[in-house]
């Protein structure tokens, strides 16, 4: 036959895993009749600890530049360079592609029962115009 225990910290009713030893209904009374029993001195203790976490300064990387570095950014702005004027085209930038990307996510989404066009390309709604555009799927 099961007894029930009355809890120390919160006068509830439980049935103990325990016999005999068991105080508490659970961890957190037992973490909380802890502190409380404490006292004054348990909060001084977390305040100074907190005031010491806040008087840290972070620790700051001073970044060094390297002739590796000089030698992989002038490598780019050759290629980028060598590619606009092989082609004859003008190449975007890393913002620009992710404002591009941004702007068809935002505003074009994909018909997945909808079939292609007859240039294979795949059908979006327009969410601003309310139309259907095709784009090639990459």
């Amino acid at each position: 036959m099961k007894t029930t225990t009355i809890c120390i910290h919160c006068n509830d009713d439980y049935i103990p895993t325990r016999r005999g030893v068991q105080k508490f209904c659970s961890k957190s009374c037992k973490s909380r009749y802890w502190y409380l029993k404490q006292g004054i001195q348990a909060q001084k203790v977390i305040l100074s600890n907190q005031t010491k976490v806040l008087n840290q300064s972070p620790k700051t990387k001073v970044e060094t530049m390297s002739l590796a570095g000089v030698g992989n950014a002038a490598a780019g702005i050759a290629l980028v360079e060598l590619g606009k004027n092989a082609l004859g085209i003008a190449a975007a930038t890393k913002k620009d592609i992710e404002e591009l990307k941004s702007f068809i996510k935002g505003r074009y989404l994909p018909i997945n029962n909808l079939m292609r066009d007859t240039l294979g390309r795949f059908p979006f709604y327009d969410v601003e115009t309310g139309n259907i555009v095709y784009f090639p799927k990459k």
